[in-house]
């Protein structure tokens, strides 16, 4: 099966900027709303890639790390929000968040 879906979990100006550009997203309304659209994303068939902002990845950080430790896709990427990181991170550190490879 080929993975070639994108999605992206986020606030209100995160998912309206990637719906313009064709990538479907979900606004979660708190806490348990974020764990359950992450497990439903992750369990989509053809999945490749959850994008997650780090603001909306903050309110279920034990499920996104178990999700980003996963070694099979989809793969799950925090990104920063219209606001800018909560973190600033080195472009290495990006790196292995991203991957789970350090170089």
């Amino acid at each position: 099966m080929a993975r070639d879906r994108i999605c992206v979990i986020g606030s209100e100006e995160t998912v309206l900027g990637f719906r313009l550009l064709g990538i479907p997203g979900d606004i979660p309304a708190g806490p348990g709303d974020v764990r359950r659209i992450l497990r439903e994303r992750f369990a989509e068939p053809g999945m490749a890639l959850i994008l997650i902002e780090d603001r909306v990845a903050a309110q279920a950080p034990d499920l996104v790390a178990e999700l980003q430790g996963a070694k099979e896709f989809p793969l799950v990427v925090k990104i920063p929000g219209p606001d800018g990181p909560m973190v600033e991170e080195s472009i290495r550190d990006f790196i292995v968040g991203a991957i789970g490879v350090r170089l």
